[in-house]
This record gives C-alpha cells, sequence and structure tokens, in this order.
C-alpha cells in the first residue's frame, strides 16, 4: 500500500527527504519530473505529488510535514514549485532550480546526459555537500553543457507521439 493512502495519524517512518518536482509542460518541468524520479529511484529521496499539496491533500500534506527535508526541484525561472510549497505553509526547503544550471525551458529536450547532470546537481544538496543557502550550491555545468543541450537528441524518438493536440480533433 502507498504511503499517500495509509492513515496520517498512525505511527510512520519519517522519511528522510521528500522531493517534489514541478513537473511542468515544457522540457524543463518533465527534466525536473525524471529527475526526482532518478532520484527516488536511487533511495536518495522520496517523490510525492506536488498537486497534492497544491490541494491540500490531508496525506499528502501530513508526508511533507514529517519529512525531515524536502527539496524542490523547478525547472524555470517561474518556481512554481516553490511558490506551491510556500502558500501551502512550507517555508523551509532546500531548492533546486534548474535554470541556473543552465537548463533552458523550450531548448532542452529530455536526454540521460541532462536527467544525471540534475541528479549530480540534486545530489549535492541532499548530501549537504553545498553552502548554506541552496541557491549557490557548489555544482556547475561543465564548459560544453550549454552546447550539449542544444545539440542534444530526444531521449524518446517521436516526443509527443499519440498527444493529439486540440486542433487534431475533429470538428463536432
Amino acid at each position: 500500500m502507498s504511503h499517500e493512502l495509509e492513515n496520517p495519524d498512525a505511527p510512520s517512518s519519517k522519511p528522510a527527504t521528500v522531493v517534489y518536482a514541478c513537473s511542468g509542460c515544457s522540457d524543463a518541468g518533465e527534466l525536473a519530473d525524471h529527475i526526482a524520479r532518478q532520484l527516488a529511484r536511487e533511495g536518495a529521496a522520496e517523490m510525492s505529488c506536488l498537486a497534492g499539496i497544491g490541494g491540500r491533500v490531508k496525506n499528502l500534506v501530513a508526508k511533507a510535514e514529517k519529512a525531515e527535508r524536502i527539496l524542490v526541484i523547478d525547472g524555470c525561472p517561474l518556481n512554481c514549485a516553490a511558490h506551491t510549497l510556500r502558500l501551502a505553509g512550507f517555508q523551509k526547503f532546500e531548492h533546486l532550480e534548474l535554470h541556473k544550471i543552465g537548463i533552458r525551458k523550450g531548448s532542452c529536450p529530455m536526454t540521460e546526459d541532462l536527467v544525471s547532470s540534475g541528479v549530480r546537481a540534486a545530489g549535492k544538496i541532499v548530501s549537504h555537500q553545498v553552502l548554506n543557502d541552496a541557491a549557490h550550491y557548489a555544482w556547475r555545468p561543465p564548459s560544453n553543457f550549454l552546447h550539449s543541450c542544444k545539440n542534444s537528441q530526444p531521449m524518446h524518438p517521436n516526443p509527443g507521439a499519440g498527444m493529439k493536440s486540440p486542433r487534431s480533433r475533429p470538428a463536432t
């Protein structure tokens, strides 16, 4: 049974780090989501649902309240994930802003290299190999990072395959 369905009042182990990703509609949001999922797969953090925080879902808010540490990953400078947590009353969290490590919304298709770079940056934050101010963490992209971002191939051969835009639907 997943933690989201458990009784929030029941005794439970406290997750060390809970990660929330913006998961926005741009390639940068997709990258933030993939980074958070990879951190969860590696056991570095437990991923939870940001929409549940915004919707004030009791069990999901309780999970955030019980976390020793919260890591927020935002894909672009709008920082929607961080704003969502602040609006829900969470002020203390570590923040990975992908635009500060060279990810540009609309110009970085999903690649394993970009996910790995983001995971390394998040890992430095999670393992406290950073300055006290998480906005100034030590990881910097390699000198060819932006070049490789612009020239990278998407992980999926046909991104968006199977998705229909509103214009492609037949008129009713």
